[in-house]
């Protein structure tokens, strides 16, 4: 069951995204050479809509900034977790001081973890939003950081409501708490999102 999961998740998460496949237009000679560049063409006008392209270029940037600050705000409690364990773990502190960021870190834990379970869902939601009304042709970052969310919240989910068996739940939470995982997140959609800009 394990296998699965992980190969399903893989498969998510490798999928090559239709704009970095090579067109077929050299198979079928110079006859098409310039379709595509007309297509182009045709899609960047306004095709007399009334400001269409720019009403969606700022609709996919609302929701895109939406879905920023509610992950950021959902996951505050993670990163304020991840920089008190190390920092316990890192640094030469006095036993006093790390029993001190311990106490914080479960009391932040204790308070904000109730919105990281409503928020994250939510952040889910309006990202999907965004993602279907975006697309990207210039890399496949923000496609792959879409997919590295989605299955971040599977796997919470799964945690969240307990419907995998105790030794899945196991491997599960240890991927979805993991820093490595946390950060691959982030970075995919930093960088997709910085060569998209």
């Amino acid at each position: 069951m394990v296998r699965i999961l992980f190969i399903s998740l893989a498969l998510l998460i490798l999928q090559v995204p239709p704009s970095l496949l090579p067109a077929d237009d050299h198979k079928t000679g110079n006859k098409h050479q310039n379709q595509h560049e007309i297509r182009e063409e045709h899609n960047t006008h306004d095709d007399h809509s009334g400001g269409q392209v720019e009403k969606d270029a700022k609709g996919n940037e609302v929701t895109g900034q939406i879905a920023a600050w509610l992950l950021v705000s959902a996951n505050l409690t993670v990163v304020f977790s991840i920089i008190t364990k190390g920092a316990n773990r890192f640094l030469s502190l006095k036993p006093q001081t790390k029993s001190l960021i311990k106490a914080f870190n479960q009391a932040q834990k204790k308070y904000l973890m109730r919105f990281h379970f409503v928020l994250n869902p939510l952040a889910f939601g309006v990202a999907t939003v965004h993602f279907m009304l975006s697309s990207c042709r210039s890399s496949p970052f923000p496609e792959g950081g879409f997919f590295l969310v989605t299955a971040m919240v599977v796997l919470g989910l799964v945690l969240k409501f307990k419907v995998a068996p105790g030794w899945m739940r196991r491997v599960v939470y240890r991927v979805h708490t993991s820093p490595a995982a946390f950060s691959a997140v982030i970075l995919m959609l930093v960088v997709g999102h910085l060569m998209v800009d």
